[in-house]
């Protein structure tokens, strides 16, 4: 059964998120957060040292009194963010309800967005890019969203590559917040240097996180009969042997995998949640990953 858009629009989101970018936005529209233009009478931002030509009035004389060095407070006005959700679509993703939980997070995210007026986009790939829409805070946006996401489908391909989609959205957006929504089985690749020639300024212009989707198998394999199984991978096709008298070492191998997987994401700055799909926390989980970026803030 379809839904009318007046209806979607009326249903509640699974989860209520709290997105909170931890660099100011490079957009100058009227928003729900601080951007990157200053001036008095605005949300204080942070300190940094004196230089020739600054105003003596936003010198902050409590920081010259215990540095010794003459500091400025810099202020900064509301600016939107541009979300844009950067959504996996290759075959691994079919396993375990990881789609369901993708598309809740989905509508639930560009909710968030939406509801405060800061704009929201998508994206689908797989090996290559599937579809884009830009970001728009339009009401009609998020019916636009979910209407795309239940279209695409699953892509047929054998690999999932993560940075032709980052390259296709570096090309056409200038900066904005991105979530990457995937399960991660396969090797990433150097983004650093991808992420580096996009950045200008102080501030990164693409301020990318990524939430993992796993099944609980993925992560873990839960107390079974000990027997061995085979076992398909959904897109190389290839059948491995699984002992299951051997599980222990199965979840210490998992295990490093997942925290290489996030280590190679940290060396390109783009900070990790991890999230199975049976979790009851989840929206505990994002909301505290979203606080914590917040808090490290530079």
């Amino acid at each position: 059964m379809r839904l009318r858009a007046d209806e979607v629009k009326a249903m509640p989101p699974r989860f209520r998120f709290q997105i909170q970018p931890k660099h100011p936005p490079h957009h100058a529209m009227a928003g729900d957060w601080a951007g990157l233009d200053k001036g008095t009478g605005y949300e204080f931002w942070g300190l940094r040292k004196y230089l020739a030509g600054d105003s003596f009035r936003h010198i902050d004389w409590k920081a010259r009194a215990r540095s010794g060095e003459l500091y400025v407070r810099e202020f900064l006005k509301d600016s939107a963010y541009n979300l844009v959700l950067i959504c996996d679509l290759s075959p691994s993703m079919t396993c375990g309800g990881k789609l369901a939980l993708v598309r809740d997070l989905v509508e639930s995210l560009a909710w968030t967005a939406l509801h405060a007026n800061n704009p929201c986009g998508l994206l689908l790939f797989a090996d290559r890019v599937l579809d884009y829409l830009p970001p728009s805070a339009a009401p009609q946006q998020l019916q636009r969203l979910l209407t795309a996401l239940d279209r695409a489908g699953v892509a047929d391909c054998r690999q999932t590559r993560l940075q032709p989609a980052l390259a296709y959205l570096f090309k056409r957006l200038p900066a904005c917040l991105g979530v990457i929504l995937s399960d991660f089985n396969a090797e990433i690749g150097d983004l650093r240097g991808q992420l580096e020639a996009a950045a200008g300024g102080r501030y990164p212009a693409h301020e990318l996180v990524a939430l993992h989707i796993l099944a609980e198998v993925e992560f873990r394999l839960p107390e079974m009969q000990d027997v061995q199984v085979h076992i398909r991978d959904v897109e190389t096709g290839v059948t491995q042997a699984l002992d299951l008298t051997r599980r222990q070492q199965y979840n210490a191998l998992v295990g490093r995998w997942r925290k290489h997987l996030v280590r190679q994401l940290a060396r390109a700055d783009i900070d990790s949640a991890l999230l199975t799909v049976t979790d009851p926390a989840i929206q505990e989980k994002v909301n505290t990953f979203f606080a914590r970026r917040l808090a490290a803030r530079v």
